[in-house]
């Protein structure tokens, strides 16, 4: 069979996208080239066949929550993927300016995920209240940590959702069908 290269310049741009390392080799798609399709059914088989905000889904098995009053708790330090989700509360009377937060430590050096701050320059008179719901990578070694200091208070719930391979942990109980 002839050699003939294939003169669609969308096809060979594709191909060169998609195959970096053939560029460099000088050698475009030809008409003879036998391209063998890969299907990723990873997301599929992975959740069971779930849909991933079932995935992620809050059970009595495996979530943890806490209650944080004007202190620094550590939620998790395991490896993996995790859904933090709570409300962060700071009350108006208090004179001091008032912070709650999440944060994630490697023991040197801390980064905040979400915070509310109270500097006493709202107009609430009940004080200041926010909700958070996201998901977190945790390298081994790092610490995730709920902070709420000056009579803060921050209610978080914490679940893993991935191990760190991301392996898919399902709710606990869902026996897949």
């Amino acid at each position: 069979m002839a050699e003939t290269p294939i003169v669609s310049d969308s096809l060979q741009t594709e191909f060169r996208s998609n195959f970096p390392s053939q560029v460099s080799s000088g050698r475009d798609l030809h008409v003879s080239d036998v391209i063998v399709p890969i299907v990723d059914f990873s997301t599929t088989v992975g959740t069971s066949g779930i849909r991933a905000d079932l995935q992620e889904a809050l059970s009595f098995g495996n979530n943890t929550s806490f209650d944080v009053d004007s202190a620094t708790t550590d939620i998790t330090s395991s490896a993996g993927f995790y859904r933090i989700l709570g409300t962060i509360y700071l009350p108006k009377e208090d004179p001091a300016t008032s912070i709650g937060q999440i944060q994630i430590t490697d023991g040197a050096t801390t980064k905040v995920l979400f915070a509310l701050i109270n500097d006493n320059h709202t107009s609430g008179s009940q004080g200041d209240s926010e909700s958070f719901d996201f998901n977190v990578f945790v390298r081994s070694g790092d610490t995730v940590q709920a902070e709420a200091d000056n009579q803060g208070r921050v209610l978080v719930t914490v679940r893993q959702i991935a191990d760190i391979s991301g392996t898919l942990v399902n709710p606990t109980g869902y026996t897949g069908s």
